[in-house]
Parts: C-alpha cells; sequence; structure tokens
C-alpha cells in the first residue's frame, strides 16, 4: 500500500554503507559523507551536489552548526568547513573512537563510543585542543550524545550549555561550555538511549524529552529545569520520545503509543507488523515512523495511522528538512520524501 501524498522527491546512491551520522541537515543545507572518502553538500529539493571536499572515510559524524560545518572520520580527524563553498578551514586529527559531537556556542565536544574515552573540548574557530576536566563524569559510563541548551538561571543571562547524563549515574547536568558543572538533578533511574544515539529529543517549545529508565520520560527546559512528564504503564524501547504541545509518541515492543497529555488518555497503535522502529521523525500532522522492513508510516496525535510507502532498503535515520521535506538515510542510500500532509488510511 502506497500512499502518494508520502513521495520519494529523489534519491542517491552513497556506494557503501555511510554511518547513520553521516548526514546533517539545516537550513537549506544538506551534507552527507559518501564513497568511502568524500563529503558532498547537495541541494535539499533537487539532490544537485554543490560542493565535494575529500575526507578519510564516510562512517563518520556530519554536524552543521551556522557557518560551520563539521566532520568527524572514524579515523579520528575532525574536519571543519565552510558549508556555503566547502572550503577547509582546518582539521585536526588525534580523535580516534571518538563518535559523538556537539557544538555548544564556540565550543566543540567530542565522546567516544560507550564511554571509551572521555568527553573532550576543542575551540570550533580553530579546531585546538581546550583543558578537559572529567571528574564530573566519574562513574557516569556510557555517555548519551551531549545535547546543546541555552540555559537560563532564575534571575540570570542565558549561557551556552550542554546537558551530560550516563547509563551508570541517575543524574542530569548542565555543564558550561568551559566545562564547569552550572547545575544538576537526580533522576528516578539513569538515563536509556540506543547505543551511538542521542537520547534526547527537542520540542516545539523547547523542552528536552528523555527516558529515565525503561518506563519514564522526562522533561529538561531551560527555564523550569528538569520534570517528570509521564510514567508509563510498560517498558519502553530505547527510542526518543516525540513531544509536540500536549501529544506525545512512545515506542513499545509491541507498538507506539500516543498519550494526549492533557487528558492522560493513552492510545496504542497495534498491531504494526513491519518490525521493529527504526528511526522516527516529527513531520505535519504526526509523526513519521521507519521500520525493519523498510516501510515508512505516519501516525497522527489521534493514533490515527496515515501514508504508508515501503522503500527498497532499511532506514537508519530521518531527519526533517524543512518544507515538508524529510531525509533518510540507510543501507548505502539517501532518500527525500515529500511529506505534504497525513492521509489517513486502515491497517490491514
Amino acid at each position: 500500500m502506497v500512499d502518494q501524498s508520502v513521495s520519494v522527491l529523489w534519491s542517491r546512491p552513497l556506494h557503501l554503507k555511510s554511518g547513520s551520522q553521516a548526514m546533517a541537515v539545516a537550513s537549506g543545507c544538506l551534507v552527507v559523507a559518501e564513497r568511502h572518502s568524500r563529503l558532498v553538500r547537495l541541494d535539499p529539493r533537487s539532490g544537485a551536489q554543490l560542493w565535494e571536499q575529500g575526507v578519510e572515510d564516510c562512517w563518520g559524524t556530519t554536524v552543521i552548526a551556522g557557518e560551520r560545518c563539521l566532520y568527524l572520520s572514524q579515523a579520528g580527524v575532525l574536519h571543519c568547513f565552510d558549508p556555503d563553498n566547502g572550503q577547509r578551514l582546518w582539521s585536526t586529527p588525534g580523535m580516534s573512537l571518538r563518535h559523538y559531537v556537539s557544538v555548544s556556542g564556540s565550543v566543540v565536544w567530542l565522546g567516544g563510543w560507550r564511554g571509551y574515552h572521555p568527553l573532550m573540548r576543542v575551540a570550533l574557530a580553530d579546531g585546538r585542543y581546550l583543558p578537559s576536566d572529567g571528574a564530573a563524569f566519574a562513574g557516569a559510563g556510557p555517555l548519551a550524545w551531549p545535547q546543546p541548551v541555552r540555559w537560563r538561571p532564575e534571575g540570570g543571562s542565558a549561557a551556552d550549555a550542554v546537558l551530560i547524563a550516563g547509563t551508570g549515574l541517575p543524574k542530569l547536568l548542565v555543564v558550561a561550555a568551559s566545562g564547569a558543572v552550572l547545575r544538576e538533578w537526580s533522576l528516578p533511574a539513569p538515563v536509556v538511549f540506543a547505543d551511538g544515539d542521542g537520547g534526547y529529543g527537542v520540542s516545539n517549545d523547547g523542552r528536552v524529552t528523555f527516558l529515565s529508565g525503561r518506563r519514564t520520560v522526562m522533561t529538561f527546559h531551560p527555564v523550569s529545569g528538569v520534570q517528570v512528564l509521564w510514567h508509563h504503564e510498560r517498558d519502553l524501547r530505547p527510542q526518543t520520545p516525540i513531544l509536540h504541545r500536549d501529544a506525545l509518541w512512545l515506542v513499545e515492543d509491541a507498538g507506539i503509543a500516543v498519550i494526549d497529555l492533557s487528558h492522560g488518555v493513552v492510545t496504542e497503535v497495534r498491531p504494526l507488523p513491519y518490525g521493529a522502529v527504526c528511526a522516527a521523525a516529527l513531520v505535519s500532522g504526526g509523526v513519521l515512523f521507519a521500520f525493519t522492513d523498510g516501510s515508512l508510516v505516519t501516525i497522527d496525535r489521534a493514533g490515527n495511522v496515515g501514508a504508508r510507502m515501503r522503500l527498497p532498503a532499511r532506514i537508519a535515520r530521518l531527519v526533517p528538512g524543512g518544507n515538508g521535506l524529510v531525509h533518510a538515510i540507510g543501507e548505502g542510500h539517501l532518500v527525500t520524501l515529500e511529506i505534504p500532509a497525513t492521509a489517513t488510511v486502515t491497517l490491514h
């Protein structure tokens, strides 16, 4: 079944299975690592190539932050390019076995796989190493991808910071770009996130959502701090919660749960005979979910299942691109979808 309200606008073979984080999307800008050793910028609507640059591999992490495009190769080299023309601004080696790249103001935070290497900081302007003290994170275990925020303490001015949490300690830290801990909160349980994933979602009103244990959804807001948003009755999969206004989408082993937070009403979307959820993204009218069999399904705030289509390859990551576009990467392909609105259909 294919609903024509969801369509493939263009697709591009990457010629190798690039890492799911090898793609970055910003306003009018799409950059991806491909073909083993190059980074390219593509036009988001047409897929036309605008520039290319050589890098060590295509399994690293790409991030666009304002007037900078960063690529951390699996070989451990952090490159910085001008996203407009692809000019290489600087490259810094010596970062092997690191995967996370988060930009907070003028500082780039880099972290390793499963806690193998501690967080480190470099200057966004020139890539030079900055002093790092990991004492505050001792015992935290593998860390979730640091989430950039603008911390606004009561009566104070906003400051660039990141959220730090790990699977070993039930705490959430707000850490300044300087590395100083600004505030910490105790959590009911340590954060839960998929291996190599960010673990955090950001809602339309600036709240950051995450899982504390397998059944508690928490939020962080730069002004109000940390709060419990929802206690679920069943275990949840380590998939980032998606919050939009007063609707919350959660992934269970058996399906999708959509919660109307204003009334406390839970709608279970079952059965979903497409395999496990691989990725999800907020789109017009609901959330687009990608499944292991290649299916793409939208589910609205009332639990209605909308436009479904099936791609020949499994999708590892979905990123909204604005103007009704969603960019999907996985299994050696980059696909751009156009999703103007969700049309309701019935599961069979």
